[in-house]
């Protein structure tokens, strides 16, 4: 606190926040000395520190995507090109020295500089795989039968949009085929002690970077994971289709399945492939102080990117809340599809001829509409069965006792609150 940087909105910061900030706090002047450096020397390359949560780098043998750690780099990017390459902090340290080598020989006036191999150039490295963004999809809908199929949106580090990630994940059999809509789990403990599968497919992207059409790919882990599932690459696209799709198999669904399904996430982990591309005859007569100045002036080196890091949760509220929207809303029309099916079944009984009016077809198509939704409905269709019972019994009585029996009883049942509750 001391140091002056941010510690957050209650004055005070975990264990993990606190080292982060000491290593940024070590970097800045580092990373200061390397720009300026990249100035003298107009290598065209600017550096920044970037924080990076732990869903996009968890550490060895973590699970799912219960992470709450960040990792401090180094971004360097070209200014010519736009390529970026994300240096560890050791990697960054060793370059540094190269750097101030390469600096002190030029103040000693060495012309050797000029003609210097690429691969003993501090501030050079080969095109690379970069991290384009992050997108999470919440599993809370599986704990109901339900599936999830909106797009979500992906964002870098610092929180800004990069796209669109189309994923669906749904609950299906052992062989991959989709329960489809009809399944549904009114209270996820239902599922306790049976085995269950969800199918995760990658279906497609849109990319706003113009930079990522040499290609692109996604990886991801699943709870229990030791490895990246990682999709196909697929070139010259924005639009890239994957087509991938993966079944989970779950043994036996315990009380930390349900909890998992409840509180956690798979996040999805979009990099973009990248090559050496012809500058811009305009930004080629630039110096590096002039690109640096461009840049800082367009908005895309922001002060204050780092602040919002630290304070930034890893876990997407916003992408949270449209995960339990989404489930109650596709609780509430399953059990609205549920209701106008029994009260038309109802009705279309009451419609029937007392001599038609049989109860097992009647009892059958009932439980057919019941038994495949949750609880409630059970319930309506046991109140139900119970009514009918009672008016054939009572029907039998009057007719036996000489009482007009020719009164369609269903009316009653029609109206009782056996239907109204729905």
């Amino acid at each position: 606190q001391a140091k002056g940087f941010q510690t957050g909105a209650d004055g005070q910061l975990s264990k993990e926040q606190q080292l982060a900030q000491e290593q940024v706090l070590e970097l800045l002047p580092m990373v200061s000395e390397s720009n300026a450096v990249s100035e003298e020397l107009n290598k065209h390359k600017s550096f920044e520190v970037i924080l990076i949560s732990g869903a996009a780098n968890p550490t060895e043998g973590s699970k799912g995507t219960k992470y709450h750690s960040y990792r401090v780099m180094v971004k360097m990017k070209n200014l010519l090109n736009g390529n970026t390459w994300l240096w560890e902090r050791g990697k960054f340290m060793n370059r540094r020295y190269l750097m101030q080598d390469m600096y002190q020989r030029h103040l000693d006036g060495d012309e050797t500089l000029k003609d210097m191999p690429e691969d003993q150039d501090a501030f050079w490295d080969p095109p690379c795989e970069v991290l384009i963004g992050t997108s999470s999809a919440f599993l809370q809908a599986l704990g109901y039968g339900i599936d999830m199929d909106d797009p979500i949106l992906i964002t870098d580090y610092k929180g800004e949009d990069q796209g669109q990630m189309f994923v669906n994940i749904s609950p299906c059999d052992e062989t991959g085929k989709c329960m489809g809509e009809e399944y549904f789990v009114e209270d996820s403990s239902e599922l306790l002690g049976k085995p269950y599968h969800y199918k995760v497919t990658m279906k497609s992207c849109e990319i706003r970077d113009s930079r990522f059409n040499v290609g692109s790919f996604i990886k991801y882990k699943i709870d229990g994971d030791e490895e990246y599932t990682v999709t196909p690459t697929v070139t010259e696209s924005l639009a890239p289709e994957f087509n991938h799709s993966r079944v989970v198999k779950i043994d036996k669904v315990t009380q930390e399945t349900l909890e998992y399904f409840e509180n956690s996430c798979i996040t999805f982990l979009l990099y973009g492939c990248q090559e050496d591309r012809e500058s811009d005859v305009k930004l080629i007569k630039l110096t590096t102080k002039e690109l640096r100045q461009r840049e800082e002036t367009s908005g895309n080196i922001k002060t204050n990117a780092l602040t919002r890091q630290l304070t930034k949760n890893t876990v997407d509220e916003s992408a949270m809340l449209k995960t339990e929207i989404l489930v109650l809303k596709r609780r509430n029309d399953i059990l609205a599809k549920k209701e106008k099916r029994i009260q038309g079944i109802v009705t279309a009984w009451g419609k029937k001829l007392p001599e038609e009016q049989q109860f097992e077809p009647y009892h059958r198509a009932i439980s057919a509409a019941a038994f495949n939704t949750g609880t409630m409905l059970k319930s309506a269709a046991t109140v139900i069965t119970q009514v009918i019972k009672a008016q054939k019994l009572v029907g039998a009585m009057t007719g036996v006792n000489g009482v007009n029996a020719d009164v369609p009883m269903v009316s009653k049942a029609a109206g009782s609150k056996a239907c109204v509750m729905m």
